[in-house]
């Protein structure tokens, strides 16, 4: 293995030009990227479906999902949407037909959550309380990360019955402050859980049990696992979204991606810099998937325009460039 990796910034030419607020992505067997968005300007539909080439094929979701946030993509090509708002799991299928839902519609757990805000989590509950990701393994299993009013890991078989569910609220070992990302090692099932506020990634083994955990990941917001490397999206610590433990202006790793070996958590790539605006760079990388062909897709929430607060260094400003909330990298040999 390299102990160093260096990847490329791969232009596209999507059909969306305007891609703002694109929470998740994944690809299916055909190379098709899907991905959720809740700002659509032209479409407003929550999943998106362009082919390879970013070509818009479909959307769909419209009247169901509410809040479109993670999402993933079992081999048979179902497609597994979280919408944190109505507090669900949807599968449709590949055309974007409704086939079921895990989860109850509209109901959210009491666990004392108020307003979104992690820090009045009580304790942790069974059931649905703004969930975020959601990945799947070769069988058919389905770990959903459910954070923002909750602090557990969902497990569920194919047919959608949980399994078994861990975590609780705060920042000792096995313990969350929102459970935001989540992968699934194909190879072993293994489940590595982005521990957005506590800043690390814990890794499971399938059953819940803790394994390890990987320090100084600043906010990760999703994981992918593929062969030997873990790929985080990490929204850094410039935009301030939803409730964070620190100080405005008084910590500044700005976004990025980066890829570790996934036996031993070495650093191997850094991807982006602190001009977020430039092509190749982020704002709040939000979610990361691998094609067939091993390229890269990162993408963004929350660009630039939502009237964010910006915490740059003193001296600096916001960066006038921008790029779409999506963007595709190549490894270089």
């Amino acid at each position: 293995m390299k102990n160093n990796l260096f990847f490329e910034n791969v232009p596209m030419d999507f059909t969306l030009k305007k891609m703002p607020d694109v929470a998740g992505v994944a690809v299916d067997s055909s190379d098709n990227i899907y991905y959720t968005t809740r700002i659509c300007p032209g479409f407003g539909t929550p999943v998106i479906v362009l082919d390879k080439n970013g070509k818009y094929l479909r959307g769909f979701g419209t009247g169901i999902v509410k809040n479109a946030h993670g999402l993933c993509i079992d081999n048979d090509d179902n497609i597994f949407v979280v919408d944190s708002m109505r507090n669900c799991v949807f599968k449709f299928s590949t055309e974007g037909e409704l086939i079921s839902a895990i989860g109850e519609p509209d109901r959210s757990n009491d666990n004392g959550c108020v307003n979104y805000d992690y820090r009045t989590i009580e304790f942790s509950s069974d059931n649905f309380n703004h969930p975020s990701k959601i990945d799947v393994t070769d069988q058919g299993d389905l770990y959903v990360a459910d954070g923002y009013g909750n602090a557990r890991v969902h497990h569920y078989s194919g047919n959608g019955e949980r399994v078994r569910s861990w975590g609780e609220p705060g920042n000792g070992p096995g313990e969350f402050n929102v459970v935001h990302g989540i992968g699934v090692d194909r190879y072993n099932n293994d489940v590595y859980v982005c521990d957005r506020e506590n800043e690390r990634v814990q890794i499971f083994d399938a059953d819940g049990n803790l394994k390890t955990i990987w320090n100084d990941i600043w906010r990760p917001t999703d994981i992918c696992i593929r062969g030997d490397f873990a790929y985080v999206a990490e929204l850094g610590e410039l935009l301030y979204i939803d409730n964070v433990l620190y100080e405005p202006g008084t910590r500044f790793h700005h976004s990025q991606c980066r890829v570790f070996d996934k036996n031993t958590g070495k650093e191997l790539a850094i991807i982006g810099t602190s001009d977020s605006g430039a092509a190749g760079s982020f704002w709040t990388a939000h979610g990361v998937c691998l094609n067939s062909d091993g390229e890269l897709f990162v993408s963004e929430v929350s660009i630039p325009g939502d009237d964010l607060r910006v915490a740059y260094p003193e001296g600096k400003g916001m960066s006038c460039k921008f790029h779409p909330g999506l963007q595709k990298f190549r490894l270089i040999p």
